[in-house]
């Protein structure tokens, strides 16, 4: 058996909606005095103003337009008119959903689990006194939770990353070895001729560490 694909090359309408106030409308024209901004928004809601121009002179003063999304019309889905193509394909063709993670954590009374993130918080305790590291509970019933095999899995996992990050961090701030005599240099050590970075140490051409191979 072989996969077959059929594509259908559609052109679709997003349309976004937003509502110009006079707020909004003196962010766009700053020099503008208010009789003339009335002025402008009587043009434009009597559509004698070009929208274009509006929205680009509100990208030209860095003054952002929140769109709100209405809907997508796949219009030539409605009208037809789309090309269809077909081609051979294979196991990559076909969309699987992936399969949810499987619960981090779980009650130590009742039956609950879920993630952490589903969980309740203690951030203090019986006094009112704000705990140094937050508590999940149980999402039912409060009780005190416990990790899962899988969320123990995750956790060191999680553990194991933020350790080479912050191994790689501390080694950044000693700096880069250099290609050329492994003495070690930071970036703002080197010195800089006719465009080229060189090695204070040494006075060889600097060779970024992206640009080295794995195996010197």
């Amino acid at each position: 058996m072989v996969t077959l694909v059929k594509h259908e090359w559609h052109q679709v309408d997003a349309q976004f909606a937003y509502e110009l106030d006079m707020d909004t409308l003196e962010q766009i024209y700053p020099d503008m005095k208010k009789k003339e901004l009335k002025a402008l928004m009587r043009e434009i809601e009597n559509g004698e103003y070009d929208i274009d121009t509006l929205v680009s002179d509100a990208q030209d003063n860095d003054v952002e337009i929140e769109w709100d999304r209405q809907y997508d019309d796949w219009w030539t889905d409605r009208k037809g008119g789309y090309d269809v193509t077909f081609e051979l394909g294979d196991e990559s063709s076909w969309h699987h959903e992936p399969e949810p993670d499987p619960p981090t954590h779980k009650c130590t009374k009742c039956k609950w689990e879920g993630d952490e993130y589903t969980g309740n918080y203690q951030r203090e305790d019986a006094d009112g006194n704000e705990l140094d590291e937050v508590i999940t509970l149980c999402a039912y019933c409060d009780s005190p939770v416990e990790m899962t095999e899988f969320g123990k899995k995750k956790d060191e996992e999680n553990k194991a990353r933020w350790a080479k990050f912050e191994k790689e961090y501390a080694e950044s701030l000693e700096g880069d070895p250099c290609f050329s005599c492994d003495k070690l240099v930071q970036a703002d050590e080197l010195i800089t001729m006719e465009g080229q970075d060189i090695c204070p140490h040494c006075g060889e051409g600097w060779v970024n560490m992206d640009f080295r191979e794995d195996d010197q």
